[in-house]
């Protein structure tokens, strides 16, 4: 994967980031590779993904505490739109369950 920079008068170049690298195929998984790496970049204050999957939701939530920014999860579609702050959802539960959350969803086959 790579990171677009604009360059001087309009330019955009790409540079490789071996952090977004990855062998899977499935876009909600690289989401999480995506938001560790936004967290890490200092201008960012917060990170929001806007997807209508709840496979995302429960692996943000899994993955929350690899995250180093606030964490928002927007879902929903037109007048029906919600932000769920998973950073503090994460912080009401036991690291445990969050990180057990996506083994049992995976065993039980809810999509």
């Amino acid at each position: 994967m790579c990171e677009l920079l604009t360059g001087n008068q309009g330019s955009v170049n790409s540079i490789p980031v071996p952090d977004l690298y990855s062998s899977h195929e499935e876009a909600d998984s690289r989401i999480i590779l995506h938001c560790m790496y936004a967290s890490q970049q200092p201008t960012i204050e917060r990170v929001i993904v806007r997807s209508p999957d709840s496979d995302v939701f429960l692996l943000l939530l899994s993955f929350s505490d690899a995250i180093s920014k606030p964490l928002i999860f927007d879902i929903g579609s037109r007048n029906n739109r919600r932000q769920l702050n998973i950073t503090d959802i994460a912080a009401t539960m036991s690291k445990r369950l969050h990180h057990a959350i996506i083994g049992l969803h995976a065993f039980t086959g809810c999509d």
